[in-house]
């Protein structure tokens, strides 16, 4: 983390968020987005009755298509406060 990074961030429009190292209680978004990968990526593969070898493809697959997909922003409350969870 720098000064220079910071000003980055900011002329990205970027608001960086950080969390304590070594506390995965508070990866919870990331885990949900990783567990969301592979469980596409789990379907997509027996939907189209693939073999495991193809595992790395449908995995960087599923996230060129998440990555594509537009997204509605929840004002920085969690899914928990919108009622989806």
């Amino acid at each position: 983390m720098s000064k220079k990074f910071d000003d980055f961030l900011y002329k990205c429009g970027i608001q960086q968020q950080t969390n304590a190292p070594y506390t995965p209680q508070q990866n919870g978004v990331t885990k949900l987005a990783n567990r969301t990968i592979m469980e596409c990526a789990r379907n997509m593969i027996r939907a189209q009755g693939l073999d495991l070898e193809f595992w790395a493809k449908v995995v960087n697959t599923m996230i060129y298509i998440k990555n594509r997909c537009p997204i509605e922003a929840f004002d920085s409350k969690t899914l928990h406060m919108h009622g989806l969870v």
